[in-house]
């Protein structure tokens, strides 16, 4: 009942949203009196929960335990809490994670997993440290250690309810959220019902959530109200894109199941904000060139998240696929790409001293991963195309430089590049804008502009004269 009441309110708010649109068209003495209305047609109340402080108590004893393996003592705190209420709605996603945990800490094929994914993640960041230029931000390594937690807690088999959500994938769950109000606003340019009608599943707390915060390991997804607003937001997103997909590929494509997403049904296939940001911004790429995805070029990415890129241009175009990235993302890619293109040669991270020891290796292979560093190691030349997407922002200035030279030398056509208009990094403590991320006068910009979904980042694709 809690659900479906809080289901209603944010179908409420939404209504709301979109009736104060429309008034924006109206005559003035129309619009302020639709607008009167609004602002006095009172929120639904909530009742409040009997025994909210023992409740949360007990909700917070019970991860706290599951945390420290204590998976039977966790389970027993739920049940004293459900003694209490058995309606909140709180218990049942925490219940299912503890047995989750459970079963995964006894399950020898996760465990020899987990071994393998550790070591290889090791080996990777040991790659790094060979050169400390290229040791990641502070920023970086504080998120490299949430998100290195999840994926020891979940597997990188859940990774898409997991790691994702910090590359790309971000939980749109509040009417606030201006990417959120955007979506809104190209309803308009479209007015397909889809968004509205789409189905998705009630995840439970096996997802992205703070590792640090004693108690409070909750997928925000979980929720009922937040839940609500991501699902249409996808549903906005995706119809979007497919009203201005003029290369005619994202109909043809559903989101794959490797990595666990989170499902949401457009017509009985699954949709993802991934996939549509993907579309969207091969199509940019390739539209700005004017190619058609089969001139056989390579293209590189560096911080490539869990490869949605990589995927998108394997599935619709001939063109090879090179990653560098730092840990944990290298390995999630380098795992998802191997899962979704079984039968593609890939080249996978190892150690090498001198490019000339895998020159031929390297040139059977369709997909290449290597560490951030090892980016040294590529002769001039040898990219057609290079993309960087809302990373290279997130680097120290001196790294921000060093990879924008890297990107000159190596690459011969086109860099697409997306950044925050102005960010200011909260862990190394200093601003990056725009004029940070130019490149030498060998290049110019062929696209300019503001993000059509997210306001505050600006898209670029420069071209080499």
């Amino acid at each position: 009942m809690l659900a479906r009441r809080l289901g209603s309110e944010v179908l409420r708010q939404i209504s709301r949203f979109l009736v104060r649109l429309s008034a924006n068209l109206l005559p003035r003495r129309e619009k302020r009196r639709i607008l009167s209305i609004l602002e006095a047609d009172p929120p639904v109340p909530v009742p409040p929960v009997e025994d909210a402080a023992e409740l949360e108590t007990l909700i917070t004893n019970a991860v706290t335990s599951s945390n420290a393996n204590h998976f039977e003592q966790a389970e027993s705190f739920l049940r004293e809490a459900i003694a209490i209420d058995s309606t909140d709605p709180r218990i049942a996603p925490h219940l299912s994670r503890i047995r989750f945990l459970k079963s995964r800490s006894t399950d020898p094929e996760a465990r020899a997993a987990t071994q393998d994914m550790m070591a290889t993640i090791g080996a990777m960041t040991a790659e790094i440290r060979n050169d400390p230029r290229y040791v990641p931000s502070e920023f970086w390594q504080v998120m490299g250690k949430v998100h290195l937690d999840l994926l020891q807690y979940y597997g990188v088999e859940n990774f898409k309810r997991t790691v994702s959500h910090n590359y790309q994938n971000w939980p749109m769950i509040s009417l606030e959220d201006p990417q959120v109000q955007r979506l809104f606003q190209t309803w308009q340019t479209h007015f397909k019902c889809e968004p509205w009608l789409n189905t998705m599943e009630v995840p439970d707390h096996v997802g992205f959530h703070s590792t640090a915060a004693p108690g409070k390991q909750e997928y925000r997804l979980a929720d009922a109200k937040q839940r609500e607003v991501y699902r249409v937001a996808v549903g906005l997103l995706w119809e979007y894109v497919l009203s201005n997909d003029t290369c005619g590929i994202l109909n043809g494509l559903d989101e794959l199941t490797a990595g666990n997403p989170l499902r949401i049904w457009r017509h009985g296939r699954l949709i993802s904000s991934d996939l549509a940001h993907s579309v969207r911004e091969r199509n940019m790429l390739l539209e700005s060139l004017k190619l058609d995805g089969r001139e056989n070029l390579t293209v590189a990415e560096l911080g490539a998240g869990h490869g949605r890129l990589a995927e998108v241009f394997g599935r619709t175009t001939n063109y090879r696929f090179f990653i560098f990235d730092v840990t944990p993302a290298l390995y999630v890619s380098q795992w998802y790409v191997k899962s979704i293109f079984p039968h593609e040669k890939i080249f996978e991270f190892r150690h090498f001293d001198t490019f000339a020891e895998i020159e031929e290796e390297l040139r059977g292979c369709r997909y290449a991963f290597f560490t951030a560093n090892q980016i040294e190691m590529i002769p001039n030349d040898s990219i057609n195309l290079f993309i960087n997407m809302n990373s290279l922002m997130e680097m120290r200035a001196e790294q921000i430089r060093i990879f924008l030279d890297h990107i000159d030398r190596l690459t011969t056509t086109a860099f697409l590049s997306r950044q925050w208009i102005k960010w200011k990094n909260p862990v190394d403590e200093f601003t990056v804008s725009k004029k940070d991320f130019g490149l030498s006068s060998r290049w110019h910009t062929v696209l300019d502009q503001i993000d059509d979904i997210h306001p505050s980042f600006f898209n670029q694709i420069w071209r080499k004269a």
